[in-house]
């Protein structure tokens, strides 16, 4: 048996059972086709999940802030996943295109052995080697692969924004609900007092109706106030219920429990001027940034449309070994260098230049009219805010007149001078003007939270 023949079947042996037993998976596995699939200790399954950062997120059942609630949404969102991995293709097609400049480099081995049987011939073997290495670099259409980089990074910047818009939406929607919940809360505190009020209001009625200075229809008129506050309050706690769900599920979370957050501090005034705001929003806004992108990438195109006019230059190069029994004694070098000039493509180019430069004016005016509904989107939020703003001094002077009046009546009432009905109205008087108070507050905060999303800002 030949030298070479005897060389081989020992690796054949090895390398045979490892073949059988791989499964497809593995081979992929082993080739890096294929991700390698984590194994997760007992220990790592109990482990508590982890943001982009690889830090712990806030226990759901502890005390939340703002924050957390947005830092956990941000987490579990899918739309934040599905940008996020946006940008990671943006960025992988920016690589293949710079790779389009640069060369390739292969190497490779072979081992062969033949053997030859004939009746009338003896029989015969032949073993054979060969060794190469090689590299090569081509560019055609130089360029165009320039434009085509170009075009690649500008895409890359526009997923960055919209991953940029997409967080900020998330963490719009989140402060929303959050101060829901936050005004919801405070309802159930005020509903509570006023329950309060209520159950010392019949006590006194009974107490009076006892000793006989008041009738017996102020101790069921009392009854029934308070019967009806305590139906209110059970509405106030479910509204709580129904807000901390609408966080929860913003948040991409499920939990049957009422979520604990924390109270915000009072909120600056908002003190930018109108002309200033918009400024800002023409600047910061990921979209308005994201179509100024599109155009560049429009203006781009024109550009490469308009090369078709012109000649194309093209660049290739290339070295190789290569040699029998393992001897690289073969050398090739190759360099070439093109030049195409174009003649007649049937109206193609002509039309395509003319579709580009259609297309750049479409963008254009596209982006005229996303400035027309950033301006409205922030006078709208800006109307609101002033709004919110104005409404929270006057709701405070009517909490302010509002418990005046109620210390008048319960005064008057426990006097004899006034009467259950004048003491209920003065009492619902106070509680609406505190709820309204609460409102505006929170209205102000939900105001803020929408202008500077509007401007950009969130």
């Amino acid at each position: 048996m030949n030298m070479n023949y005897q060389k081989l079947f020992p690796l054949f042996l090895l390398l045979l059972p490892l073949c059988l037993q791989a499964e497809p998976d593995d081979l992929l596995r082993s080739s890096g086709l294929v991700p390698q699939t984590e194994v997760l200790s007992p220990e790592d399954k109990h482990t508590p999940p982890l943001d982009e950062q690889a830090t712990p997120l806030p226990d759901i059942n502890g005390i939340l802030t703002l924050e957390d609630c947005i830092k956990i949404a941000l987490s579990n969102s899918p739309k934040a996943v599905s940008a996020q991995i946006a940008a990671e293709e943006a960025q992988i097609s920016v690589n293949l295109a710079k790779g389009e400049f640069l060369p390739t480099l292969t190497a490779g081995a072979s081992q062969g052995y033949n053997v030859t049987k004939a009746d009338t011939l003896p029989t015969s073997d032949h073993g054979s080697s060969q060794l190469y290495a090689q590299a090569q670099l081509a560019i055609s259409g130089i360029t165009d692969k320039v434009r085509s980089v170009k075009i690649r990074n500008l895409e890359l910047e526009q997923a960055k924004l919209n991953l940029t818009n997409t967080t900020n939406d998330i963490s719009r929607t989140i402060k929303k609900y959050y101060y829901a919940l936050l005004s919801a809360k405070r309802a159930v505190a005020i509903r509570t007092q006023s329950r309060d009020l209520y159950q010392d209001q019949y006590e006194r009625a009974a107490e009076y109706y006892r000793l006989g200075l008041r009738p017996k229809v102020d101790v069921t008129t009392a009854e029934v106030n308070l019967n009806n506050e305590d139906l209110r309050l059970i509405r106030a706690k479910n509204l709580v219920k129904t807000a901390s769900a609408n966080l929860a599920n913003a948040m991409g979370i499920t939990t049957s429990n009422t979520l604990n957050i924390t109270e915000i501090a009072d909120i600056a005034p908002f003190e930018t001027p109108f002309n200033v705001a918009v400024e800002i929003a023409y600047a910061n806004r990921p979209d308005v940034q994201s179509a100024q992108t599109n155009l560049k990438i429009s203006q781009i195109k024109v550009n490469q449309a308009k090369a078709g006019f012109f000649p194309t230059f093209s660049f290739s190069a290339g070295f190789s070994k290569s040699g029998e029994d393992f001897y690289l004694d073969n050398e090739q070098t190759k360099l070439m260098a093109s030049v195409e000039i174009p003649i007649f493509s049937a109206f193609k180019t002509y039309n395509g230049y003319k579709q580009a430069k259609l297309s750049f004016q479409k963008t254009l005016n596209n982006n005229r009219s996303l400035l027309n509904d950033v301006f409205l989107e922030v006078q709208s939020a800006y109307i609101k805010m002033q709004e919110a703003a104005e409404s929270i001094p006057i709701a405070e002077l009517n909490v302010e007149k509002a418990k005046e009046n109620l210390d008048l009546s319960r005064g008057r009432y426990n006097e004899g001078i006034g009467d259950i009905i004048e003491l209920k109205d003065a009492e619902v008087a106070y509680t609406d003007a505190e709820l309204s108070l609460v409102t505006a507050r929170y209205d102000y905060a939900s105001a803020v939270a929408d202008l500077k999303q509007a401007m950009g800002t969130n």
